[in-house]
């Protein structure tokens, strides 16, 4: 799912047209949109959000989702797992106000980075 999709659009995608980038430049008012829509979709489907920036060429991922569909233990209704190759894996348990506001920021800040939505079973934080 990119700003330019709905929900409904990005679940015709396949797995690998997915990643369509976000278009640039991206305003204030289409990158609030299309968080609230992200938000929608992890309250209501087994899907994660996941980010990955070029700015660091190292390939870290992170990806948010609603912990009741994962196996993880953790007191929060969301959670944000972030792979960094130079550093590992970190699991941080998170609100839905804190999803907002990371994904927001990432789109605000990182020009060249991606979002896309997709079902967790087909979530691997290795793959690009």
């Amino acid at each position: 799912m990119s700003v330019t999709d709905t929900p409904k659009s990005a679940a015709r995608h396949d797995s690998s047209s997915v990643f369509a980038s976000v278009p640039s430049p991206r305003s204030p008012t289409k990158v609030a949109s299309f968080v609230e829509r992200v938000l929608v979709e992890l309250r209501h489907e087994a899907v994660a959000a996941r980010y990955v920036t070029d700015l660091d060429q190292a390939g870290a991922k992170t990806i948010w989702c609603r912990v009741k569909h994962t196996p993880l233990d953790v007191d929060a209704e969301y959670v944000q797992i972030r792979d960094d190759p130079r550093l590992g894996v970190d699991v941080e348990p998170c609100s839905q106000a804190t999803v907002r506001e990371r994904l927001c920021q990432c789109l605000d800040h990182d020009r060249t980075g991606r979002v896309d939505v997709r079902p967790l079973a087909d979530v691997s934080m290795g793959d690009g």
